[in-house]
């Protein structure tokens, strides 16, 4: 399903004898995995949500895991499949992003707790998880992430649903950009949710769904600017978004928001869109929309073209992932009737069935297990041909499919992809990327975020005076080797503070109703000012507040001004974990 980032020359480097035989010769074959540690047979590894390569005997292969195989990642080095990772695993819209020949992106979920997959990203380079992200939910905000592409190892995109902002002001699809540096969100104003990211002749290119995301039926985005057919293809550049102009061919019976595009693909020469029938959107509200798959071909820098599709036209079922055959303008795709993106996994009691479509339209489809009970392997749901004679096929139960007529290659033996990764690094600081593996420091949660400035309580019977405080930044004391070691170390959060009259003040610290830390209140002169405050790492706080007495009366107010009182700010630092700034800010 993904991209494949591999030349002509690089193919014919690692073949070893493999002929130019045609497709026509090769067949689909179940390949057996490796059997996981301590066992003696072959078992599926979990639901698949991705393959990709980067090179005919370099793959990798998102794994969700069951009671035999952890979640994470399998890799190929042209002889054998083995578990390379068991960290930053998988799941229905677990995705894999090259930047680089030994550097990577996956989609995953966040390291700490058990929020679903799609809320958090892992960075790997040279053998190691070198960056972790993650970006909670919180109300009203439901960043998912669906798809990623790199166009260089500084220019990486992850694309997710369409939401809101926790303040609001922030409306459309949801996207985290990594710059080499920072990862950061970008939303694009038509809030149509993202399907799928391809990197195409130095290009980032973006497929969606009609609606916010994948299966989100009766909903209708925001949309900045009127769509009176949706547009479902983009172009980014920059950080700003262009829509391609295409519009699916009208179909009789089929609504002009009645279809989904769900995978993008490229050889490097031809780009593919594929899709069906809509699961999402203001005409799916009772359910489906029946329509015959669609395919949308781009050859090289030209304009996006639905293809005439003839023959075995199912219209109970869609295209859900599509891989570009190298050097055919011909493709391979999977075939779906149930909705295998979200939270949840599905298509387990599906059969295997993929489509050959032919470069002049003409579809064929085959149904990769025919025994009784073929059903039990699920649907198919990643796909990729690394070459125009291997293509590789995986199910929602973990099986796997390769077609070939009996291509070979020399192993790949690079020390980045030999062993198996079992170390996440620490989420819960904004990650810098070093040279060599961090250690693991994975359960440290994160630090609180700059938070928003407390206003004190103001008579009504004069205009409010300046706030009391103001300019409050919330931060952590550096920790020593002996604290990252421990599960419950104390850490002490520094907050800081401009007082603009002289005033009592203290600080406490509470998760849900519980107190869980208090900076016992001092006196202070006007100024930049600071509290600590001592808590458990296994009980951060989500909300700090302030306690304040005045010792000074404002000019305009009369009275006395020793009220106690109580401003309170969120410390939500969950949805903005490893993202400078906030994924939702």
């Amino acid at each position: 399903m993904r991209r494949t980032l591999v030349s002509v020359l690089a193919t014919a480097a690692v073949l070893c004898g493999a002929g130019a035989s045609s497709a026509s010769a090769a067949s689909w074959t179940n390949v057996p995995l490796p059997p996981p540690p301590g066992g003696a047979f072959s078992v599926p590894a979990g639901f698949v949500g991705d393959i990709a390569f980067w090179a005919p005997n370099r793959g990798l292969m998102t794994v969700g895991g069951n009671n035999s195989v952890k979640p994470g990642l399998y890799s190929w080095d042209g002889e054998s499949w083995h578990q390379l990772s068991t960290v930053c695993g998988g799941g229905p819209n677990a995705k894999i992003a090259w930047a680089g020949p030994d550097e990577f992106w996956t989609i995953t979920g966040p390291s700490v707790g058990t929020l679903p997959n799609g809320l958090g990203v892992c960075h790997y380079r040279g053998g190691a998880v070198v960056g972790s992200y993650s970006f909670y939910n919180v109300p009203d905000f439901v960043p998912q992430v669906n798809a990623a592409t790199c166009r260089t190892a500084s220019d990486c995109w992850f694309g997710g649903v369409g939401a809101t902002s926790v303040g609001g002001n922030r409306v459309g699809a949801f996207h985290l950009h990594w710059d080499g540096t920072t990862l950061s969100s970008v939303y694009n104003g038509q809030g149509r949710g993202v399907s799928d990211l391809i990197t195409h002749r130095g290009q980032v290119l973006e497929s969606t769904y009609v609606g916010t995301g994948p299966g989100a039926q009766g909903t209708r985005p925001f949309l900045n600017a009127p769509e009176p057919v949706p547009a479902l293809l983009h172009r980014i550049d920059g950080l700003s978004f262009t829509n391609a102009p295409f519009t699916p061919a009208p179909m009789d019976g089929v609504p002009t928001d009645g279809t989904d595009l769900r995978s993008l693909d490229t050889d490097g020469t031809t780009a593919w869109a594929v899709g069906g029938g809509a699961n999402s959107g203001p005409s799916a509200a009772d359910g489906f929309v029946p329509r015959t798959p669609i395919a949308v071909r781009k050859d090289g820098d030209g304009a996006w073209q639905e293809l005439p599709l003839q023959g075995d036209l199912p219209t109970a079922k869609w295209f859900g992932s599509v891989a570009a055959l190298p050097e055919t303008r011909a493709a391979w795709a999977t075939l779906a009737d149930t909705e295998v993106a979200g939270a949840t996994p599905s298509g387990e009691t599906s059969a295997p069935s993929v489509a050959f479509v032919g470069a002049d339209g003409q579809v064929s489809t085959e149904r990769l297990d025919d025994r009784e009970g073929g059903a039990a392997r699920g649907a198919a749901t990643a796909i990729a041909c690394p070459t125009s004679d291997d293509c590789w096929v995986a199910t929602a139960r973990g099986y796997l499919y390769r077609r070939t007529s009996g291509a070979t290659y020399a192993r790949d033996t690079d020390p980045a992809f030999q062993g198996t990764i079992t170390i996440r690094p620490n989420e819960a600081a904004s990650q810098v990327i070093p040279d060599e593996p961090p250690a693991d420091d994975s359960r440290l949660l994160a630090p609180p975020v700059v938070l928003a400035p407390p206003v004190a309580p103001v008579p009504p019977e004069c205009d409010a005076p300046p706030a009391l405080v103001s300019r409050v930044k919330a931060g952590r004391k550096a920790l020593t080797a002996r604290q990252k070691r421990q599960q419950n170390a104390k850490i002490t959060l520094v907050i800081r503070f401009k007082l603009a009259r002289r005033a009592k003040v203290g600080v406490i610290a509470k998760r849900g109703r519980k107190t869980v830390g208090r900076a016992k209140a001092k006196t202070f002169r006007p100024g930049t000012r600071s509290l600590e405050v001592a808590v458990r790492r296994k009980s951060f706080p989500k909300k700090i507040s302030f306690t304040l007495k005045e010792l000074t009366t404002p000019a305009c107010v009369t009275g006395g001004g020793d009220d106690d009182s109580v401003v309170s700010t969120r410390a939500d630092h969950g949805s903005t974990v490893g993202v400078p700034g906030g994924a939702s800010r």
